[in-house]
């Protein structure tokens, strides 16, 4: 397996390096509630949160979406507007958890209708308030926790392209 390049994003005081970063279990349990999800898009063998799961080296990039409701959570992946854009040419719902970056280029492209001033027809956008000043803590594969929490925005993303 070819190790990937870990974020350290808690902070200067935090040497803990991550390789993936999994979902917290505040947010999962909530979207666990409301879909009835198909497939963990961005997973491990250790983390998926799902029976059926695509990891890094099964990439979900390389899959049919078509049918699926999938949750996809590339928090960490340079590649999320790749997965943006996957979710669009696929009959499926795609739920993104990702950084509340609408200065991307891909959140322009995909999720929001700049002439409305609102989200495009299929897409539901969902900004998360951050609920302490702890942060959102994604655990390891192993379960470790960091000390201090991701202090960026989330946002959650709903894509209905069927």
């Amino acid at each position: 397996m070819k190790p990937i390049k870990a974020m350290n994003t808690y902070g200067r005081t935090s040497n803990l390096k991550m390789k993936y970063i999994r979902t917290p279990k505040e947010i999962w349990s909530r979207l666990k509630k409301q879909f009835k999800f198909t497939v963990d898009a961005c997973a491990s063998d250790k983390n998926h949160l799902l029976d059926k799961y695509w990891t890094a080296e099964d990439s979900a990039l390389n899959k049919n979406w078509d049918n699926e409701i999938v949750y996809c959570h590339p928090m960490y992946d340079t590649k999320i507007p790749r997965f943006v854009e996957k979710a669009f040419m696929h009959k499926c719902i795609t739920v993104f958890l990702l950084p509340a970056s609408t200065h991307s280029v891909y959140f322009h492209k995909y999720f929001w209708c700049n002439k409305n001033c609102k989200s495009k027809n299929n897409v539901t956008i969902e900004f998360l308030p951050l609920i302490d000043r702890q942060g959102f803590k994604m655990a390891t594969d192993d379960g470790e926790l960091p000390e201090r929490g991701y202090l960026r925005p989330l946002m959650i993303v709903q894509v209905d392209n069927r």
